[in-house]
């Protein structure tokens, strides 16, 4: 196996608050996305109020992991809960670069990702 066919890693965390945290490292491509879009998936089905999508430690997103997240946004329709992603310099400027950034707010830390995604759920659950 050489450097570049080396699997990404995934692990998911909830947090005080019903915030769940999924974090990814190494490389995301057609290989590995459709496990981040299940673990993802798998957060928010399992009542989380609010997702934060870490993606610092991802050294390569390949287009199918822009898919991935597009399906997720999708999948999170209804409800829908805050979904916001902690993105590395090679997830920003693909992110930057399809517009994804305009759907799926961007961070530099999981703790300002969590602070906004709250945020945005406390204001949902108040309004609606």
């Amino acid at each position: 196996m050489t450097s570049s066919q080396l699997p990404s890693t995934a692990t998911t965390s909830t947090t005080p608050g019903d915030a769940a945290v999924v974090r990814v490292t190494g490389e995301i491509d057609m290989f590995t996305s459709d496990d981040l879009l299940h673990r993802c998936a798998t957060a928010l089905d399992g009542g989380a109020a609010c997702l934060v999508v870490d993606l610092a430690e991802v050294t390569f997103f390949a287009s199918s992991g822009i898919a991935a997240l597009g399906r997720l946004r999708e999948h999170n329709a209804t409800p829908r809960r805050p979904v916001h992603v902690v993105a590395s310099r090679a997830v920003r400027r693909s992110l930057e670069l399809t517009a994804m950034d305009r759907l799926l707010p961007l961070h530099d830390t999981v703790d300002e990702a969590l602070a906004a995604a709250r945020f945005e759920a406390h204001l949902d659950g108040a309004t609606g």
